[in-house]
């Protein structure tokens, strides 16, 4: 979420795929946005290159605290308590991997080192143990 905050509209109207450094790693990144140019282009049209694409109303950008605390506030309209800024890169992770089970690609999405991890973190082992296991019976 970091990363993200950051972005003004000239970072993403350079490039349809622009690259950014995270700021946890230190890594040069790919934002595959070409999907989303329509949203995009939608959302900034009334904005300046400059701009940032989440301004806070005290001036720069918004920050992750503030971007928390907004997802604290709809995970208690929706009775939740399990909703944070991470959330959005594991539910991403989950749905790419349920749609595609392409498990090495996701590893390069969230840059994780094995399979292994990829899957616990999106939570995926679990789900696919009691699939496969729901209709399995011996010897009846």
């Amino acid at each position: 979420m970091s990363d993200i905050v950051k972005l003004k509209k000239q970072d993403l109207i350079s490039s349809k795929n622009p690259r950014i450094v995270e700021k946890k790693t230190g890594k040069t990144r790919i934002l595959y946005l070409s999907s989303l140019q329509d949203l995009i282009q939608d959302y900034t049209k009334d904005s300046e290159p400059e701009n940032y694409l989440f301004p806070s109303t005290k001036g720069g950008h918004v920050e992750v605290n503030t971007v928390y605390q907004m997802f604290q506030k709809v995970a208690k309209l929706l009775g939740r308590d399990d909703i944070g800024t991470h959330t959005l890169r594991k539910t991403f992770g989950y749905h790419y991997y349920k749609k595609t089970k392409d498990v090495a690609t996701l590893m390069e999405i969230v840059g994780h080192s094995n399979e292994k991890i990829t899957k616990r973190y999106i939570g995926i082992n679990e789900d696919e143990i009691s699939e496969t296991l729901f209709n399995f019976r011996l010897g009846f």
